[in-house]
C-alpha cells in the first residue's frame, strides 16, 4: 500500500506544478484566488484533493475507492506529463484542461458516500480558506454576502495573490531550489496565509463568522510540507494527518 500511494503522490505532484505554475502567471487575470488560508499550490481540483493521502485517510476511504480514483486520475493525465500543464500552453488549451479536469474530479466525488461527500467539502474549504469566500459561489450565496463584502474580500485577494507572485519570482523556481529555500517559501506562505485570513474574516458579521465555521466543520489542516519537501518528506509525511 505504500508503494502505491508513493507512486499516486507522483501523479497528484505532476497536478499540483501544473496548477502552481498557472496560480504564479494567472492568478491576478482570473480575480478569482488570493492566498487566503490556501498556501502556495494555487486551487486544487477535487481529483488532485481526493489523490492526496491524508485526504483520503480524513475521508476513511476504501481501498477500491482510492483505486477507482486513481484510474479516473491516470486517464486525466496532461499529455507529456508536466510539460503539458505549463507555460507554453495557451488559453484555450488550459482552459480545456480545467474543463476535463473539473468533469474527471466531478467522477471522482461521485464515489463517494453521503459522509464523505459532507466531509470532503468542509475539507476543501479549509484547504482553500477565506480563499472560498470569493471562489465558492455556494459559500458566498450561504452566507449571504452583500455585494460589498464580496469587492472588499475579492480586493484582499487579489492582493494577496500580487503578493504570492513576488513570493514565487523571488524564492525561483525547479530543481535547484534547496529544501531550506522551500522551507523558507512555505513559512512566507503560511503567513500570508494567516494574514489574509484576519483581514477577509474582519469583513464579515459575527454571524457570517460563524457560519462560515459550522461549513468548515472540524479542523482540517493539510501537511503542504509532504507535498513540496524533498523525496523524504514525501516519504515520511504523506499519510499523517495534522487534524
Amino acid at each position: 500500500m505504500r508503494n502505491f500511494s508513493l507512486s499516486w503522490l507522483v501523479v497528484v505532484m505532476v497536478c499540483l506544478v501544473a496548477s502552481d505554475s498557472a496560480f504564479a502567471q494567472n492568478q491576478g487575470r482570473r480575480g478569482r484566488g488570493g492566498a487566503g488560508g490556501g498556501g502556495g499550490f494555487g486551487m486544487m481540483g477535487s481529483l488532485q484533493l481526493l489523490g492526496i493521502p491524508q485526504v483520503q485517510k480524513e475521508l476513511k476511504l476504501s481501498d477500491d475507492q482510492i483505486a477507482k480514483i486513481k484510474v479516473i486520475a491516470d486517464a486525466n493525465q496532461p499529455a507529456g506529463g508536466r510539460r503539458g500543464g505549463g507555460q507554453q500552453a495557451t488559453d484555450e488549451e488550459r482552459a480545456e484542461r480545467r474543463k476535463k479536469a473539473e468533469e474527471a474530479g466531478n467522477q471522482a466525488v461521485a464515489l463517494l458516500n453521503d459522509e464523505q461527500a459532507t466531509r470532503f467539502k468542509q475539507v476543501r474549504i479549509w484547504v482553500e480558506g477565506t480563499r472560498a469566500l470569493t471562489s465558492d459561489e455556494t459559500v458566498a450565496k450561504q452566507l449571504n454576502l452583500t455585494d460589498d463584502q464580496k469587492g472588499a474580500l475579492k480586493t484582499i485577494a487579489d492582493e494577496a495573490a500580487k503578493k504570492q507572485r513576488e513570493q514565487f519570482a523571488q524564492g525561483g523556481r525547479g530543481q535547484n531550489v534547496t529544501d531550506e529555500e522551500r522551507a523558507k517559501r512555505r513559512e512566507q506562505m503560511a503567513t500570508l496565509a494567516k494574514e489574509t485570513e484576519t483581514e477577509s474574516l474582519a469583513v464579515l458579521t459575527d454571524d457570517q463568522k460563524s457560519q462560515f465555521q459550522k461549513l468548515r466543520g472540524p479542523k482540517f489542516e493539510l501537511d503542504r510540507s509532504a507535498l513540496g519537501g524533498g523525496r523524504g518528506g514525501r516519504r515520511g509525511r504523506a499519510g499523517a494527518n495534522n487534524n
